[in-house]
């Protein structure tokens, strides 16, 4: 089993104890909850099983608190099998013979394939085929299922980073920054904390998990830890990093059913107020030439999102965003920057040569040569390729040195050429004249800062 794979695993038991670990329970809740979880079907991945016992599920607890999110990585076996490949034509044909009949097992539609001679026999098991159709929408349970009206009732949370929501949006288009005379699509990336309304988000050009993690990593910085993200199921939101991360942070990640997007009201809610009043006035400055770039676009965003959102009375909570994320007493969490950027590392396993050297996306580098025809893993920043870790069997070997550096960003990171900015004009525009309120309060919360740090005496000075 490699590297990946264990990850996976334990992304998907921290999922499961994580209503336990990451909440203040009793422990009558947590005997309540633990038992519940115990009776239910699941999808594990690389097992056959579909159930887990309460005294495995304790088990996975113990070792989370022992040893964090490496605790639940399942322990390397030298007799591991190797997993088996799908290929998009044999899913296809999976698919076919599930639509066909939609009562049929998976172990029909596996002994269906093998007498039709699509597939040889033992090549597919039986756990790894059903993850396929449930990614692709096919499950029994799916296709069998009624449609049934569903009854809702509001959702709040009790108290600041309890849950966030977090949804993108295709916003407007801007001038391509190296196409004169085309436009290219923007993308909102946003998280709302749902119990104040508090938001931050970014602007990008595409909606790709690197920008996902980035506006993520902005968010938490700025407002802390969350105990759970409820996001859909949209392909970033599924990419098993980003459960990685979770799992490594302490946040429960979950995701909204299927063409149910109710539960994610309030980003919606949110999307729309920007679309009614930040759009409109986004689009009046194109049209005049005055924003042409996306680092403007994101300026003037969140000098809206400072000075006119947060400071609205919301409708439901009767306050502003702002006063209610800091009335809450609800201590927040903190996580050191720098600890923060070793979570968010990417993985990648290469063997190293014979020479000491390895490959990644073109670039060449070198490392200890003790590490020789071994497998390592790389740990890496998508936005400096610079800068590579080594690890080898859970010790870090010196960083790798770069011997031909092709391209210093991952393609999926790599910006585009901005053009020069326009020469702003004059005229009314409420997003200039709140960026100019937003700067101007910038500046006198730093100079209060400054005033303070040298009126007040130093340590050690009576």
């Amino acid at each position: 089993m490699d590297e990946q794979q264990r990850d996976e695993i334990a992304a998907f038991r921290w999922q499961l104890i994580a209503p336990v670990v990451a909440e203040d329970v009793t422990r009558l809740e947590r005997r309540r909850i633990l038992q519940q979880i115990a009776r239910q079907h699941h999808q594990i991945p690389h097992s056959d099983k579909t159930r887990v016992s309460v005294r495995t599920l304790e088990r996975w607890i113990a070792a989370y608190r022992q040893a964090g999110f490496d605790g639940l990585k399942p322990k390397v076996r030298d007799d591991a099998r190797k997993g088996r490949v799908i290929t998009p034509e044999i899913l296809e044909h999976a698919i076919a013979a599930r639509r066909e009949v939609p009562e049929r097992s998976v172990q029909q539609i596996i002994d269906t394939l093998e007498k039709a001679g699509v597939v040889p026999p033992g090549l597919l098991r039986r756990s790894t085929l059903s993850q396929h159709l449930v990614r692709a929408g096919y499950s029994r349970k799916a296709m069998l299922s009624r449609k049934r009206r569903a009854t809702f009732r509001r959702f709040e949370a009790a108290h600041r980073n309890d849950c966030w929501q977090g949804d993108v949006c295709h916003l407007l288009n801007l001038p391509h920054p190296d196409r004169p005379g085309k436009t290219r699509k923007v993308y909102l990336i946003a998280f709302i904390d749902d119990y104040s309304r508090i938001v931050y988000g970014q602007m990008y050009w595409e909606e790709k998990l690197p920008r996902l993690e980035d506006c993520l990593k902005r968010t938490i910085l700025r407002y802390g830890l969350p105990r759970r993200i409820y996001v859909d199921n949209g392909a970033i939101y599924s990419a098993r990093h980003l459960a990685r991360i979770c799992g490594r942070l302490g946040i429960r990640l979950t995701h909204s059913r299927p063409y149910r997007p109710q539960g994610r009201g309030k980003i919606e809610r949110f999307f729309l107020t920007v679309q009614k009043s930040f759009l409109p006035e986004a689009q009046q400055l194109i049209a005049a030439g005055q924003l042409a770039t996306l680092e403007q676009l994101n300026e003037l965003f969140w000098a809206w999102l400072e000075v006119a959102y947060h400071n609205r009375v919301h409708g439901v909570t009767k306050q502003t965003p702002r006063q209610r994320f800091e009335g809450d007493t609800e201590p927040l969490r903190r996580i050191d920057p720098s600890a923060l950027r070793e979570v968010f590392l990417w993985e990648e396993e290469r063997v190293v040569d014979q020479t000491g050297c390895f490959s990644l996306y073109r670039n060449q580098y070198e490392v200890d040569p003790a590490l020789a025809r071994r497998k390592v893993t790389l740990r890496y920043d998508p936005y400096d390729l610079s800068q590579i870790q080594v690890w080898h069997e859970g010790k870090r070997f010196a960083d790798a040195v770069p011997l031909k550096l092709h391209r210093t960003r991952h393609r999926s990171v790599s910006p585009a050429p901005e053009p020069a900015a326009a020469a702003p004009k004059t005229g009314l525009n409420f997003l200039t004249l709140a960026k100019k309120q937003h700067d101007t309060e910038r500046r006198r919360r730093l100079g209060e800062t400054a005033y303070t740090r040298l009126t007040q005496p130093k340590g050690g000075q009576n």
